[in-house]
């Protein structure tokens, strides 16, 4: 692995840039919250604002970036999904993008009409992943779904389903007796419903019931399960460890403006050796995290099995991301806790994106059998 980026890599964060820029960044970051008890009007420009960042990362080819080239992609990998997931996480950007991408990767190979929705994908629909039924649920053990008509329906309860109302398709995603199991379904018919859920970073939760809804295709399947889904989890993962990584530099730079600032005893605090030393551990922290990302990337474009080093890459950036947003607010002081001051959003987000594929100290459970493996052997049986 080079510790470079790669030209396509510079072209990629170049390109995206453009959009999350300075000036768009503050917007971006208010994007994902609506409160409760928002009006009409408020609901309206909320969506709105979020449709026409959506429709920007669309045009500049945010879709495309995991899919082949016969399929409209660029197939520029988890190399080129990391830089573009970091860039979204220093702009706290929220939206349907990153389940997007996790959907496309379980529909390419699917065989059948996959390949018309593949484009839709390609052309700016949205998909969103229905995995769990509870808190308890996670992405590597999803609940089980019910199915009936001879796989033409299924029924189920999903709970904390992100961004349902943006979407096009859901894709949901359940447990049994022989494996995991991915439904492609249309969210706009009248067997799925929802209702929207109120969390600590007041963003676009939902719960979704699916009574006897039309499968449209069943994904991944081979025989009567989703084979791939272990994998594809992993690489999610991944992008989510780089969408921490992002946050926490976003965080740790509204941060250091905060302390050149802030005052006390007649000095700005930056110069107190306390601060300066805390934020400088951060910044290497963040530093050797983003590599260990960008590396787990590497290996997964390079047909490895990933499942280890995604699991080890999303709990370090996890705890670091829990260890930024603090020190962010204890350095901002009373004035970190307005509503009007950005850093508590990141405070807030932090804490649900944290836990969003895995809290950390469920992936160090799940990944013990790995550990316990010779790395040669690790994969073996797998069907990928």
């Amino acid at each position: 692995m080079l510790v470079s980026l790669s030209t396509a890599q510079r072209e990629i964060q170049g390109r995206f840039a453009e959009l999350l820029n300075d000036e768009l960044i503050p917007g971006i970051r208010r994007m994902g919250e609506l409160p409760m008890g928002a009006s009409a009007a408020e609901v309206a420009g909320h969506t709105a604002a979020r449709a026409a960042v959506w429709r920007a990362l669309v045009d500049l080819g945010a879709t495309r970036l995991l899919l082949p080239r016969e399929l409209g992609g660029t197939e520029s990998g988890q190399e080129g999904a990391v830089m573009l997931a970091e860039l979204l996480g220093a702009a706290l950007y929220t939206g349907p993008l990153l389940d997007t991408m996790t959907a496309s990767e379980l529909l390419i190979g699917s065989g059948g009409e996959v390949a018309a929705r593949v484009a839709e994908i390609a052309d700016g629909a949205a998909v969103c992943i229905a995995a769990r039924e509870d808190a308890a649920d996670g992405y590597a053990s999803p609940a089980p779904v019910k199915v009936s008509g001879g796989g033409e329906v299924l029924s189920a309860t999903r709970r904390f389903v992100a961004f349902v109302p943006d979407c096009r398709y859901l894709v949901v995603v359940g447990s049994g007796q022989s494996g995991h199991r991915a439904a492609l379904v249309r969210r706009e018919h009248s067997a799925v419903t929802s209702r929207r859920m109120h969390d600590s970073a007041r963003g676009e939760l939902y719960a979704v019931s699916l009574s006897s809804a039309p499968v449209l295709c069943w994904l991944g399947e081979r025989p009567g399960h989703c084979a791939p889904w272990p994998a594809v989890i992993a690489k999610a993962r991944i992008r989510q460890a780089a969408y921490l990584v992002g946050l926490c530099q976003g965080a740790l730079d509204l941060t250091v403006a905060r302390v050149t600032q802030r005052r006390q005893f007649g000095q700005v605090i930056g110069r107190f050796q306390v601060p300066a030393l805390r934020l400088a551990e951060l910044a290497t922290r963040l530093d050797a995290t983003r590599w260990l990302v960008r590396s787990a990337a590497w290996e997964a474009d390079h047909g490895s099995d990933t499942r280890l080093h995604a699991a080890q890459a999303l709990a370090m950036a996890a705890d670091l991301s829990a260890n930024v947003v603090r020190t962010a607010m204890q350095y901002h002081g009373a004035y970190g806790t307005l509503l009007e001051n950005d850093i508590q959003l990141y405070f807030r987000r932090a804490n649900i994106e944290r836990v969003w594929l895995g809290a950390p100290r469920d992936l160090r459970k799940e990944v013990l059998p790995l550990l316990a493996e010779p790395e040669g052997d690790r994969g073996r049986g797998q069907e990928w």
